[in-house]
């Protein structure tokens, strides 16, 4: 069973899914609508936490971890997908056909 749970913050969001123990905390861009988070100051930082959890990360650059991606900008920004390893599992399916 599914449900829709959006805070607008990543922080709250990735925190409910430690607690729960599932779930997947998106956040995708488009050509209209930028990526906002970025890498140095909240992608790696939460995505080493919910990696040492024993959970999954990627980022819609490519199909690999978000703790791969290479800072060589302290203001890059990606769109991201954290999660549980079957959740960021089916991310994969759909986002990189």
């Amino acid at each position: 069973r599914y449900t829709l749970r959006y805070t607008g913050g990543m922080v709250p969001d990735v925190y409910h899914i430690f607690t729960k123990k599932k779930g997947v905390f998106t956040n995708v861009s488009s050509e209209k609508a930028k990526a906002k988070l970025r890498v140095l100051y909240e992608v790696a930082p939460l995505g080493l936490m919910v990696e040492c959890a024993g959970g999954m990360t990627t980022h819609e650059s490519e199909d690999g971890s978000v703790l791969d991606l290479v800072i060589n900008d302290l203001d890059r920004r990606c769109g991201v997908c954290f999660g549980s390893v079957e959740e960021v599992k089916k991310y994969k399916e759909f986002m990189f056909k």
